[in-house]
């Protein structure tokens, strides 16, 4: 995929961190500025069995927020297993031999990745975990060459990998769009400060996310921030 294209590569400090409710967020702020974004999840593992198929709970949020039809899920999350395990090994354990070309080629076709469609890629678990039988989040995110919103649960830790994160994206060359700072408890020390901490490590946007936010408030606070184009171009800009 070439430079010029335009979009972003959702990923996360761990799993669980709220990835997909960020990501429908930004997908429900494109929408909201006359955007058709394309999201894609191309594997996800621990899929329920729905009506007698395997249903992605996390590429059936990502098609809604994207304002697609449910049929479109085929496209989005092409690839499902029913093991809670990191997906190279959910498909290893269902015969299935899954390469970071077959993803790639999932997340680039029919169009997706313009001024008019921009790209949403959301990868699964951390930045560095597997992903396929031959890559990592990081090497689709590589071949992407789009530009990494990381999302990290906002609590004690959290600062020691999204600084690993950070080291990574710059040894691959990649752009940090910005970071989401996720608090989803209510008992953290209020007194903690990750967004001063990492301030003092980046200039690309830091987007704090209360502990029970709702994806409207999101949206308020994306289209408030230098996040807010579909490029997700801004690494040198100030804190909104």
């Amino acid at each position: 995929m070439s430079e010029a294209t335009r979009g972003l590569f959702v990923t996360g400090t761990d799993t669980g961190v709220g990835k997909t409710f960020v990501g429908c967020a930004l997908l429900q702020h494109w929408r909201e500025r006359g955007l058709a974004p394309q999201p894609r999840k191309p594997v996800e593992s621990g899929c329920p069995e729905h009506a007698g198929a395997l249903f992605p709970e996390d590429g059936a949020a990502l098609t809604r927020a994207a304002g697609l039809p449910d049929m479109a899920m085929a496209q989005v999350t092409p690839w499902r297993f029913p093991d809670a395990i990191a997906p190279d090994q959910a498909a290893a354990n269902q015969g299935v031999q899954l390469n970071l070309a077959q993803l790639v080629a999932a997340c680039t076709g029919a169009g997706a990745g313009t001024d008019t469609r921009p790209l949403l890629v959301e990868g699964a678990g951390g930045f560095y975990s597997p992903l396929c039988a031959d890559g990592l989040n990081a090497d689709l995110a590589t071949r992407l060459g789009l530009p990494v919103l990381l999302v990290a649960e906002d609590r004690l830790g959290t600062l020691n990998t999204c600084l690993l994160t950070l080291e990574a994206l710059q040894r691959r060359g990649l752009q940090l769009a910005g970071i989401v700072l996720n608090r989803r408890r209510s008992d953290i020390d209020p007194r903690l400060d990750n967004h001063g901490a990492l301030r003092k490590h980046t200039a690309a946007p830091i987007i704090t996310a209360a502990e029970g936010i709702s994806r409207a408030a999101l949206v308020q606070k994306l289209s408030t921030s230098k996040l807010s184009g579909p490029t997700g171009a801004t690494g040198t800009a100030p804190n909104a």
